[in-house]
């Protein structure tokens, strides 16, 4: 389930070679630890199998005005059901 809500946020954290990242999100909705929904301004493309050779770090990368939308009807405590 959504746990917050936040706009304007900077996520962190590594990359699988050890690298660091920082990524500007302007909605950001985190369901489970570190995972979340959030805008991914830095895509051209979404959907389809994308995922297979340039994925998240494991994040639902939405575009913008998606994501806006969704944190518009969205609620803490909203459950998220996530499948492949």
């Amino acid at each position: 389930q959504i746990y917050a809500k936040e706009v304007n946020r900077t996520l962190k954290g590594a990359n699988e070679d050890g690298s660091k990242y920082e990524s500007f999100v302007n909605y950001w909705m985190p369901f489970h630890g570190g995972y979340g929904l959030h805008d991914a301004t830095w895509r051209g493309q979404f959907g389809g199998k994308i995922y297979t050779t340039n994925g998240s770090h494991g994040c639902v990368n939405l575009p913008l005005d998606v994501a806006a939308a969704l944190y518009n009807i969205c609620w803490i405590g909203m459950p998220v059901i996530v499948h492949d």
